[in-house]
């Protein structure tokens, strides 16, 4: 397994199951983790915000049901996958990565759950973060994380995977 790790926020995950802006790049991001070049992180939060946006897609008929339950399979077989390969870290949400939320929601003024993937980012030791939401986006530099916007900054990210 390697130990540098690229974390992927709800928005940057989706991409892979669902074809949007930004999802060739994150189907490259698993194709290099899966042949052990880095790991991809997220937390155990992320894997319910992935089952929400999917459902929630579906419900909108922005996927059908079938695209919604292949999409749903293919999720979580293949994050079992990547976590037996040992390619996949999920990151517990713990009593202390949820203390770390709290200065992180205070002085930046944003939700527990994007406070959240930062603070998991840090705790995966990821050298990379990906997202699509601006607002967090500036909140990762701001915590000098190494965040990259998965659908705007392609060029950027290839060049550090």
């Amino acid at each position: 397994m390697s130990e540098s790790a690229i974390y992927l926020d709800t928005s940057s995950t989706v991409k892979r199951y669902v074809e949007e802006s930004g999802s060739s790049l994150v189907d490259r991001i698993y194709a290099q983790a899966e042949a052990g070049e880095h790991r991809v992180a997220t937390s155990l939060w992320n894997v319910g915000e992935v089952l929400g946006v999917l459902n929630t897609y579906r419900s909108r008929k922005f996927i059908d049901t079938r695209a919604f339950q292949e999409s749903l399979t293919s999720f979580l077989a293949e994050s079992l996958k990547m976590i037996r390969l040992e390619n996949m870290e999920i990151i517990p949400v713990t009593a202390d990565l949820l203390t770390e939320t709290y200065d992180l929601i205070l002085k930046h003024h944003i939700y527990q759950a994007d406070a959240l993937q930062v603070a998991a980012c840090r705790i995966a030791n990821c050298k990379i973060f990906l997202s699509a939401d601006s607002r967090l986006l500036k909140v990762a530099r701001k915590e000098n994380l190494n965040a990259f916007n998965i659908e705007r900054q392609e060029a950027e990210i290839n060049r550090l995977i």
